[in-house]
């Protein structure tokens, strides 16, 4: 981990190359009818140069991935998750009805992420450790960008989670902690009765939370497979990524069922090489 980069991020700024983020420009008449009805944030809503995050669900409710889409004069810039890219154009053309005018065009290019409390930019987003911008089309900063081992760390500190780790199909957006992307007032949509239901009638039975660990567990072993938690031999939920904190030490982020969501609540996490004490933790992590 770059210890100067981790300090910036957290009192200055940072930034991260994210080329490899998938954009879309969703154009036609009906454009903003497609996105409306397939995320879960208001998209007619938006205006012109303004920009949100939102949930791209599925009919169970369920989360595909996590976008930033910002309306344009006449088309809407869309931000996939890098390993999202190839979905995101099939999926959306398989809800365009006969003669509706939407054409979705791949114009993945030169884009970077900015970070920390003095970070500024045009596309605000809070994929980025505590909130940050992505910004298009401009030269990279003089100073050496974010490092993949210190960015996670970062990212685990503030409770971000990624598509393919925390977000998958196996999880709603209220589980994920994606409240302020979900519109609860913008009507019908592509899984919105259930999304309405978890909410109105409190039926969220996980939610992302951290954990402190014991000992160290490297992220590829958590990206291999979450690990189980237990309380007392009971199903607690299950670990999705990890990192080694110079402020908490050994830490993760986890689904964590019902009542063990309480901070300070002690699990078990369960791996190959045997089982070690965690401790629930709201986030983000705060000393």
């Amino acid at each position: 981990m770059n210890q100067q980069i981790y300090d910036d991020a957290r009192e200055k700024s940072a930034w991260r190359d994210l080329s490899h983020f998938g954009q879309f420009r969703v154009g036609g008449k009906d454009a903003a009818t497609l996105l409306h009805h397939l995320t879960t944030n208001d998209i007619k809503a938006l205006k012109k140069g303004a920009a949100c995050d939102a949930v791209l669900i599925s009919h169970k409710g369920r989360v595909l991935d996590w976008l930033t889409i910002l309306r344009e004069e006449k088309s809407f810039f869309v931000i996939t998750s890098p390993n999202r890219r190839a979905i995101f154009k099939p999926h959306m053309e398989k809800f365009i009805l006969f003669r509706q005018d939407v054409k979705i065009e791949d114009v993945t290019g030169k884009m970077h992420g900015i970070f920390g409390p003095q970070a500024q930019g045009a596309i605000p987003t809070k994929r980025l450790p505590k909130g940050g911008f992505f910004v298009l089309n401009e030269e990279f900063p003089a100073t050496p960008p974010c490092d993949d081992e210190t960015y996670n760390v970062l990212r685990v500190e503030a409770g971000v989670p990624v598509t393919g780790l925390e977000l998958t199909e196996s999880v709603n957006p209220w589980e994920a902690g994606l409240d302020a992307s979900i519109s609860l007032h913008k009507g019908c949509y592509n899984g919105q009765e259930i999304i309405a239901r978890l909410n109105t009638y409190q039926k969220v039975k996980q939610g992302l939370c951290g954990l402190r660990l014991e000992r160290e567990i490297p992220l590829a072993q958590l990206a291999n497979a979450p690990s189980k938690l237990t309380c007392e031999g009971r199903d607690a939920g299950f670990a999705t990524s990890s990192a080694l904190s110079p402020r908490f030490g050994p830490v993760a982020l986890a689904f964590v069922r019902g009542d063990y969501q309480t901070p300070g609540q002690k699990l078990e996490i369960h791996l190959p090489d045997g089982a070690q004490n965690a401790t629930v933790c709201a986030l983000p992590f705060a000393e």
